[in-house]
């Protein structure tokens, strides 16, 4: 069994009013072992769909390297 400690400590901001809760990172977030073109942070892998998901609805015009 794989032991997963999130690699990132809790914060929120004065006054939100809104929170996007989601899963663990993947493993490497925890050993660093991170992919070219993951972001050290949190939603930071690249094979997540948050972000591409949010540009498109928001219109961001994001860029993914």
């Amino acid at each position: 069994m794989f032991v997963h400690q999130h690699p990132y400590e809790p914060f929120l901001f004065d006054g939100v009013e809104k929170l996007i809760v989601g899963t663990l990172p993947p493993p490497r977030f925890t050993t660093g072992d991170l992919k070219e073109g993951d972001v050290d942070f949190c939603y930071g892998s690249r094979d997540g769909q948050l972000w591409p998901i949010l540009d498109r609805i928001f219109e961001l015009n994001l860029t993914f390297a």
